[in-house]
C-alpha cells in the first residue's frame, strides 16, 4: 500500500486517450481523491513528440512519491521508458484502448476505480523486458516481437486505433493478412539456465510478459508472468499465413502445433535472412526493424501491483 499524505502524486496523462471533457472530469476526480489521501498532486500531459512520456516520467520520479501513468498500453510503455531503475512506483491507470497491463493487474477500467484500488496494491520490483532493434533501446511490459505483429504495428494508423479500437487492429490485420507475404528470419537464442546457443527460423516471434493479451490473443500466452526471471517466447515457423491462424486455432482447441515452438530463454537475436524488411514492435509501438536483440533487466521497475 502506498504511505497516505507522502508527498507528490505524478500523473502523466495522455490527453489524446479520451474525450477532452469527459478526461478533464475524470482527472479532477482523480486529483480529488489523491487530496484526501495527503497527496498533492502534479499533472504532467504528453504530446505527439518522441520521448514525450519517457521525459516526463524521468523528471516526475526524482520528487514524487509515485507516478501513475494515465493513458493506454503506449502511455505506459512510454512512462517505463523513464521510470525504468527508479525506486519511485509506478501505478497504471487505463484510460487507453487495449489497457492490457491494467487488465492484467486486475484493475476496474473505471480510472477513479482503477486509482481507488491502485491504493492497496503493494510495490514490487519487478523484470522488464528489453528489446534494441534499429529504433534503439527499449524496455517492456506487455510483449515485443517481430514479424506479422511488428508489420501491422508499423503500418496502423494510430488516428483509426484511437477511434476504433481493437476493430481498427483486427480488419488492418485481415487486409495485411491476405496482400502480403512474409519472409522468414534467423533466429539465435540461449534456453532458460543455458549458455549454449540454438539456432532456428521463424516467420513470426512472440516474448509476452502477461498471461492475457486479451481480444483474440487471449489464452495464447497463460503461462506468462510480470514476475518471470525468463523471456517467454513464441516462434512461429514459415509460412506465417499457415502458422498465425494455426497458433489462434489449436491453441483455443488444446491441439499440439507443429507449427509452434514455446520456450523460456535468457536471450535471443533474430536477423534478417534477405533484402525485405522485418518489423519489430513492443507494446503495440513500431520499433524498426531488423536485427533485433530480447533480454530480460531484473528487477527494473517498482510496479504497483495486487500483494
Amino acid at each position: 500500500m502506498i504511505e497516505a499524505g507522502a508527498g507528490i502524486a505524478s500523473l502523466i496523462v495522455n490527453p489524446a486517450a479520451g474525450r477532452a471533457r469527459l478526461l478533464a472530469a475524470q482527472l479532477s476526480a482523480i486529483r480529488e481523491l489523491l487530496a484526501r489521501r495527503g497527496y498533492r498532486t502534479e499533472i504532467f500531459a504528453t504530446t505527439s513528440e518522441p520521448g514525450s512520456a519517457e521525459a516526463w516520467a524521468r523528471e516526475a520520479a526524482e520528487r514524487s512519491a509515485a507516478v501513475f501513468a494515465c493513458g493506454g498500453d503506449g502511455t505506459v510503455h512510454g512512462v517505463v521508458q523513464g521510470m525504468a531503475g527508479s525506486a519511485c512506483p509506478l501505478g497504471v491507470v487505463p484510460l487507453g484502448t487495449a489497457n492490457a497491463l491494467a487488465r492484467n493487474l486486475g484493475l476496474p477500467l473505471d480510472p477513479l476505480g482503477a486509482l481507488t484500488q491502485l491504493m492497496n496494491y503493494q510495490p514490487q520490483a519487478i523484470p522488464l523486458g528489453e528489446i534494441v532493434s534499429s529504433a534503439g533501446t527499449r524496455r517492456f511490459t506487455v510483449m515485443a516481437g517481430c514479424g506479422p505483429d511488428g508489420a501491422l504495428v508499423h503500418a496502423l494508423d494510430s488516428r483509426l486505433k484511437s477511434r476504433f479500437g481493437r476493430q481498427a487492429y483486427y480488419l488492418h490485420a485481415a487486409r495485411l493478412f491476405t496482400t502480403r507475404r512474409w519472409p522468414a528470419f534467423r533466429v539465435s537464442y540461449r534456453l532458460a539456465g543455458s549458455a549454449e546457443w540454438r539456432h532456428a527460423e521463424a516467420a513470426a516471434v512472440m516474448a509476452s510478459r502477461i498471461p492475457d493479451l486479451g481480444g483474440l490473443f487471449s489464452g495464447l500466452t497463460r503461462a506468462a508472468r510480470l514476475d518471470h526471471p525468463h523471456l517467454h517466447v513464441h516462434l512461429l515457423r514459415a509460412p506465417a499465413q499457415l502458422s498465425f491462424p494455426a497458433w489462434f486455432g489449436l491453441t483455443k482447441l488444446g491441439l499440439p502445433n507443429p507449427w509452434l515452438t514455446t520456450v523460456d530463454m535468457e536471450e535471443l537475436l533474430c536477423t534478417p535472412l534477405g533484402a525485405r524488411p522485418v518489423y519489430a514492435q513492443a507494446d503495440g509501438e513500431p520499433l524498426g526493424t531488423l536485427p533485433m536483440t530480447l533480454r530480460i533487466v531484473p528487477g527494473a521497475l517498482r510496479l504497483l501491483m495486487p500483494g
